[in-house]
């Protein structure tokens, strides 16, 4: 019997296994009904999804700006004859190019030359003046070098359906995964900053030399302004660099360019004689102190953040400041969601509270913006209350497009007694600030990124008693706005 079961332990010990591939093999085959209903139903779903989002494409109707995203969105690609005949050569050529031949070829020195030829092409063309004139006005350098595929990537890129709703799910979903960041804009304790305010296209060095080149004229023209024409000048810091100890600790603050700007700031200002204005540091302390002094979700500063700047300007100006008593604080609304919100698609911190600082006498001041004619009691717009641009209720035009970046506004105060003057060469920043200013003075508000005038009609005013100028860091490096400026001023009293 021993040896019987001996025999049989043998025998099982002998029993050869399964290679490891038929074992899987037999698992897949037992596995195979069950999976294969989840893989027809992915399918299901998967085609749903396509047909569902491919009918809605169709269906709903484009839009030309979006609220949320504050710009203008891709139309349908031009698909005319002409397009398609005049620009698939170029097309085909630009996406065969490298990137240092792209640059050559889309240099702005190039674009002349080629500009030229193609208005000498469609000159010659056997067509009607109005025809031609339709042509020529396409011949722009955007539209020449952007390729058709970007044409119709941006297009169903920016009209696809329900994009608003997608980008904040997108949004959350980064939050949720522990991310910092998205879309180039960090979520801060609250605050929502964008990283690089390069624009686009734009180097660091080329950015310097802007800033160089703004303080230059500006230094020029304060040299040729009349000795009572008092000139001052401040830049106000970006929401990057006044709430940097809301930035995580992770992220590599030196990528900002922040002491690269201020550096080259600071030392140009004083190497051409400007008599400037501190902002920066001071709100830095006020919003470390947690003032509100920036919005959350836009990238201005708020009412508050502009009374701040405005004391110092006053007393720069030798004027009196007027106590934060002085003003009652009226809540205009208390969800705006601004422009730094648009690019992130989402914000912790909820949404912002815009105030207008009212004060007695107010209602005595018209503003009036010369481009349509609008004219405000104040310096209000309060049909921008049920508006996504909130912002723009400070001097805000009738025509929702411009907002309030008019080239020319006028500030004046209907009663009587004479005052004096300022001109103030502003950009957005400005706007929620004149109500401050102009206690004081009557203004002239000019927005060089849009006025092209001489400036001669405003200079020539015997009242002119003080010019200011007032921009943010990020359009001062990227505009050259204060160069136009210095070039009409130091050509009027050059004569």
């Amino acid at each position: 019997m021993n040896n019987d079961i001996k025999t049989d332990n043998v025998t099982a010990k002998k029993t050869p296994k399964k290679p490891e591939a038929e074992i899987l093999l037999d698992r897949q085959l037992e596995i195979k009904d069950k999976t294969k209903a989840a893989n027809i139903l992915t399918i299901v779903l998967f085609c749903a999804f396509v047909l569902f989002f491919g009918i809605m494409f169709i269906i709903m109707p484009d839009n030309e700006y979006s609220q949320t995203e504050k710009r203008a969105l891709a139309s349908a690609p031009d698909m005319s004859w002409y397009r398609i005949s005049t620009g698939l050569g170029r097309d085909l050529k630009m996406m065969t190019m490298t990137e240092d031949e792209k640059a050559a070829y889309k240099d702005r020195a190039n674009w002349n030359n080629v500009r030229s030829e193609l208005l000498e092409k469609i000159e010659k063309m056997n067509v009607s003046d109005e025809k031609k004139a339709e042509l020529k006005s396409k011949v722009t350098y955007d539209r020449y070098f952007k390729v058709f595929s970007d044409d119709v990537s941006d297009y169903y890129s920016d009209q696809f359906p329900f994009r608003d709703q997608l980008r904040v799910i997108k949004a959350a979903t980064e939050i949720a995964m522990l991310k910092q960041e998205n879309n180039g804009v960090l979520f801060s304790g609250g605050y929502l900053i964008k990283k690089d305010t390069l624009a686009e296209g734009k180097t660091l060095d080329e950015a310097l030399e802007t800033v160089d080149s703004n303080l230059k004229f500006i230094g020029g023209m304060q040299k040729f302004l009349p000795e009572n024409v008092k000139c001052l000048t401040a830049v106000a810091g970006r929401t990057v660099d006044v709430a940097e100890s809301r930035i995580p600790a992770i992220f590599p603050y030196s990528s900002t360019n922040a002491e690269a700007y201020w550096k080259t700031y600071g030392e140009k200002a004083e190497a051409y004689g400007i008599n400037t204005v501190e902002l920066k540091d001071s709100l830095k302390a006020r919003f470390d102190a947690g003032e509100y002094v920036y919005y959350k979700t836009d990238h201005h500063w708020t009412s508050l953040g502009a009374y701040y700047a405005y004391c110092e300007i006053a007393k720069a100006l030798g004027d009196t400041v007027r106590p934060l008593d002085f003003f009652e604080r009226e809540t205009f609304s208390k969800d705006f969601i601004g422009t730094t919100y648009a690019k992130a698609g989402a914000a912790l911190g909820g949404a912002d509270t815009i105030e207008f600082f009212r004060y007695e006498g107010d209602k005595d001041y018209v503003t009036e913006i010369k481009e349509d004619g609008t004219k405000l009691e104040a310096f209000y717009n309060y049909d921008y209350r049920d508006v996504n641009d909130k912002y723009s209720a400070f001097l805000g035009s009738d025509n929702k497009s411009n907002g309030g970046n008019n080239a020319v506004t006028l500030i004046t105060k209907t009663t009587d007694e004479p005052r004096c003057k300022m001109i103030v060469l502003k950009d957005s920043f400005g706007h929620s600030l004149v109500p401050f200013l102009a206690i004081d003075y009557d203004l002239i508000v000019l927005d060089m990124r849009y006025y092209n005038g001489d400036m001669s009609e405003y200079l020539s005013d015997p009242d002119l008693s003080a010019m200011l100028v007032i921009y943010n860091m990020e359009t001062f490096s990227n505009n050259d706005g204060p160069q136009k400026a210095g070039g009409c001023v130091i050509g009027y009293f050059n004569k």
